[in-house]
């Protein structure tokens, strides 16, 4: 399981990034990974390693999680889901052929992104995942649909369509985050 945070205050980081072993086998990495926005004033960070170049997508992200960068700088105007994408792609190891995945996580980066508060959101290889804060699952889903002008979401890996994205209230401060099978196209 991958799990995904965020503080909401100017001069914090934006979101940190934890992974721990899935009970699949296989090639594992964890610790901590901040994605923080450039153009913000960025804290200190002694001892981690800062990566230079200004990521613009989940992919460039990614590849500098991958690079063991400790802290990635993202350039304003990367989509509110990137950060969310980009660290399943860097724990699962992800690729354009995981289309249910990251479609998965791209709902939930969308609905961590549009949360107002500090809030968890744990992200599963399949990409469903469940965020936990203090909103309702209404609330999220109308936040959600202000993404989906069309009612579809696009990035360049995949496109969501808006009635495929199935929210559910499994307690009062969690909400369950997973999509249709087979509505995801690339």
């Amino acid at each position: 399981m991958l799990r995904i945070g965020t503080w909401r205050s100017a001069e914090s980081v934006d979101v940190v990034v934890c992974g721990w072993r899935d009970s699949d086998s296989g090639p594992f990495e964890t610790g901590v990974k901040l994605i923080y926005g450039a153009g913000r004033p960025m804290p200190e960070f002694p001892g981690l390693r800062v990566g230079a170049p200004v990521a613009r997508c989940a992919e460039e992200i990614a590849a500098l999680l991958s690079q063991g960068l400790d802290v990635v700088l993202t350039a304003p105007g990367c989509c509110p889901a990137a950060p969310v994408v980009a660290a399943g792609i860097w724990h699962y190891r992800w690729t354009r052929g995981d289309t249910g995945a990251l479609a998965g996580a791209t709902v939930a980066g969308l609905a961590l992104a549009a949360h107002p508060g500090p809030c968890w959101l744990e992200l599963w290889r399949d990409g469903r995942g469940s965020l936990d804060g203090d909103v309702p699952a209404a609330a999220v889903h109308a936040c959600l649909a202000g993404h989906f002008p069309d009612g579809r979401y696009r990035t360049p890996e995949v496109t969501v369509p808006l009635e495929s994205v199935r929210l559910s209230q499994v307690a009062p401060s969690r909400i369950r985050i997973a999509l249709r099978p087979g509505a995801v196209t690339t």
